[in-house]
């Protein structure tokens, strides 16, 4: 059955599962099941035994319906599981029965022989849907074998040479009796036409042709036009505005044509002017509109010949206006070969008939395909006289397609019609479907750069995110969409072959049932909801942590290091508790997860040591606080403030605005100056030797005055000037000055000794010169001659 009926059909399915087990008729639902997974075997017992029996659509439909049944049955499987599970949790709370011989009490025996009894009904329903649906499940992959062993001996047999007389003789054979039956459908459609067209029908057929053609025609140009300056006007500049105007144009073209031969249609039999034969006819039609018309736009919007500014791939402007008129050429073929079956089948003509009709789709589709290759490599010829190196997927494409259309002819000359019209209709089709996946792609990709990356302010505005993280989540999402539509374009493009990605998508639900260690079941499902709720959990705590950060620790009293401290603490605790909800998520409980902490213990005691050290210093230093960010810390010959104390080491900013990596065991363990842990105050020292017999006291008011000019020097605590000694001949002063930060005592130092040298050489005092001793070598006297 078609999908649309198939899913009302579950929908309702479902609302009328609780009542299946309901009154004397409990087992009808399961007898009715099994008589129609009977007679579906039966039929296709009967076309196993004579291939001409059924034919692939009615395989098809066979399919669907053995695929309604599995699917009841696990609808009735799914909804009677947490009713066995409630009985189960009353028959727990009543407590264990009594041993033999043990009375009980007259109300908790008959409420549990009431459980048991409902419990066996339920669980022998649960059984017999599972039953049927492992035979449903059976048959929809033996009728998948029977329709590909179908396919295999449709597509292998042979009829005669279309080069040989018995070829053109089977055509005038049966020419007579094809062309009155064709002519008993023109006839019919004359007919019907000439009554759209009374008078009681006239304005209708008149109004819909009328609007068909304004929607083919002025429609479809209007609305280009209209996207193509909304994309211009409102899209942001880059990628998007290329992708968006192509999947638009697709969209356009496909939409205005097809509902303008729908409406041209709908007015022609609006009062039912046509027969049930032309209705479906006229429906083939407005569908081969649709397929053809997405085929001709898809190549306009990626040829984009007369915007080579607005195209998506990268090809030359003489390719594109070479190849321009190609998407048109294919859409009308689709359209024709669409078209010709249906009429074939209506009018019911011989097999020659149909044989010739394929053989011109396959030739016309391989003529085409031949003859858009001959016109690239014509464009490549007269562009470039040294052609440029090209990718060896696109060698590898072409030289594919060349194959393909050899084996159509070769086929075809043969008298294998039937191969070479599912070669050369193949080549199309994967033609489209990589055009639609290339496309998709693109727009997805480009979507995602602009609205999830670093330039995206609503996304930081909203989210509170790091580009760097917006960066990574527009990649992530156009990855894991790039694989999805891979698949699928995989799945579609194979569906000729005898499957449909229905059976694909089946058997990789089949495949990917889950992972079974020991007695714990991974599923492709569990993962993902895992990965949902780790993902959801972590933007969570990320939003909470930005709320403490920015708005609610500020209007406390606590410092920001500390600030900085309590919001790290929630990202680890956070992630700890995310953690544990995405493993049971994934349905690894704690208790499930006790091998893989004995394992974990024995990679700590193996090669871990030093992490889980860090990591334990880490957590030491949040608590209790020795050292915090924002400090002013010396360890070692590493001096500088702390930036940023993370899961395993602490980040220093040394005076030069390098940074430096230390362990935070290191912080622990060994001794640490903290420069600014009692005091933020920092302290200025200034030595100044000048000869003993300068003017003390004038020394002194010197410095006082230079060090309480200095705009940066703290009135509290007041400066201070001390005579430390006399040493060497000179008198040592010793001057100490506070300043609001010790990462301002460099450069308030220098300030000072420029103006203090400054002050001392006005005032004519000398400072000290330490004393330049020279040794030299005297020469032996010489002894005076005797």
């Amino acid at each position: 059955m078609p999908s649309i009926q198939r899913l009302v059909f579950l929908f309702f399915l479902l609302l009328a599962a609780p009542c299946f087990a309901q009154g004397p008729d409990a087992s009808k639902p399961f007898d009715d099941a099994r008589q129609q997974l009977a007679d579906i075997r039966k039929q296709l017992k009967a076309s196993t035994e004579d291939p001409s029996e059924l034919d692939d659509a009615q395989l098809g439909k066979l399919r669907d319906a053995a695929g309604a049944l599995l699917d009841q049955a696990n609808a009735l499987a799914a909804d009677r599981m947490p009713k066995l599970a409630a009985l189960a949790a009353r028959g727990n709370a009543l407590g264990p029965a009594p041993e033999k011989g043990v009375a009980e009490a007259p109300e908790i025996a008959a409420q549990r022989a009431d459980i048991e009894k409902q419990r066996a009904a339920i669980d022998g329903e649960v059984k017999q849907a599972n039953l049927i649906a492992e035979e449903s499940q059976q048959l929809v992959g033996d009728i998948a074998e029977a329709r590909r062993a179908g396919f295999r001996a449709r597509f292998g047999q042979r009829t005669d040479s279309p080069l040989s007389p018995g070829f053109w003789g089977g055509i005038g054979d049966n020419f007579a009796r094809d062309t009155t039956r064709v002519g008993s459908v023109r006839t019919g459609l004359v007919t019907a036409l000439r009554d759209s067209f009374a008078p009681d029908n006239r304005w209708f057929a008149l109004g819909g042709l009328a609007i068909g053609l304004l929607l083919i025609v002025f429609g479809r140009w209007r609305a280009e036009r209209w996207l193509m300056q909304l994309t211009a006007d409102r899209v942001p500049h880059g990628r998007l505005r290329r992708s968006a105007l192509a999947f638009a144009v697709v969209a356009v073209t496909t939409l205005f044509t097809g509902f303008g031969a729908q409406a041209i249609v709908s007015g022609l039999d609006w009062h039912g002017a046509l027969t049930d034969a032309e209705r479906s006819l006229m429906r083939s039609l407005v569908n081969a509109v649709f397929v053809g018309s997405f085929v001709a736009g898809l190549g306009r919007a990626l040829l984009s010949a007369a915007r080579p500014s607005w195209r998506l791939p990268p090809i030359g402007d003489a390719l594109a206006q070479r190849l321009r008129r190609f998407p048109l050429a294919f859409g009308v073929v689709a359209v024709l070969a669409i078209v010709l079956g249906r009429l074939n089948r209506l009018a019911n003509v011989s097999l020659s008939a149909t044989i010739s009709a394929s053989l011109v789709v396959a030739l016309l589709n391989a003529g085409l395909i031949a003859w858009a290759l001959l016109r690239a490599g014509r464009t490549e010829e007269a562009e470039d006289a040294e052609p440029a190196p090209r990718p060896a997927w696109v060698g590898f494409t072409i030289g594919a397609l060349w194959i393909g259309v050899a084996v159509t002819v070769i086929a075809a000359l043969l008298g294998y019609v039937s191969l070479a019209n599912l070669v050369a209709t193949q080549m199309v089709w994967f033609g489209i479907v990589a055009g639609t996946f290339y496309l998709l792609v693109h727009l997805i990709e480009d979507i995602c750069a602009t609205a999830l990356s670093s330039r995206a302010n609503w996304a930081q505005r909203t989210l509170g995110l790091e580009p760097r993280l917006l960066d990574q989540a527009g990649v992530l999402f156009s990855g894991a969409f790039r694989v999805v539509a891979f698949l699928f374009a995989i799945a579609v493009a194979v569906a000729r072959f005898g499957s449909e990605p229905a059976e694909l998508i089946a058997r990789g639900t089949q495949a990917g049932s889950g992972l079974k260690i020991g007695q714990i079941l991974i599923t492709p499902g569990a993962v993902l909801g895992a990965v949902l709720v780790f993902l959801f959990g972590l933007i969570t705590i990320r939003v909470l942590q930005r709320w403490l950060l920015e708005k609610y620790l500020p209007t406390t009293k606590i410092d920001p290091g500390m600030r900085s401290s309590v919001t790290t603490l929630l990202g680890y605790a956070g992630g700890v508790v995310v953690f544990a909800f995405a493993l049971s998520a994934m349905g690894l409980s704690v208790e499930r997860i006790a091998w893989v902490a004995s394992a974990l213990s024995v990679g700590i005691g193996f090669g871990l040591q030093a992490v889980v050290q860090n990591f334990v210093s880490g957590l030491i230093l949040l608590v209790e606080r020795p050292v915090k960010v924002g400090d002013w810390v010396v360890l070692g010959d590493t001096e500088g403030d702390i930036r940023r104390i993370n899961v395993r080491a602490t980040e220093i900013q040394m005076g030069d605005r390098s940074t430096v990596i230390v362990p935070n065991s290191e912080l622990i363990t060994k001794s640490v100056r903290n420069v600014t842990l009692a005091n933020a105050e920092g302290r200025v020292l200034i030595r100044l030797p000048v000869p003993i017999d300068t003017d003390a006291d004038r020394v002194r008011e010197l410095l006082l005055a230079s060090i309480t000019a200095h705009p940066g020097v703290l009135e509290k605590p007041a400066p201070s000037v001390l005579l430390e000694g006399i040493q060497g001949g000179n008198i040592l002063f010793v001057a100490t000055a506070y300043i609001a930060s010790p990462r301002q005592s460099g450069s308030v130092r220098s300030d000072l000794l420029f103006d203090l040298l400054a002050r001392l050489r006005a005032a004519g005092i000398a400072l000290s010169t330490p004393y330049d001793v020279k040794l030299r070598s005297v020469p032996e006297p010489v002894p005076p001659a005797s």
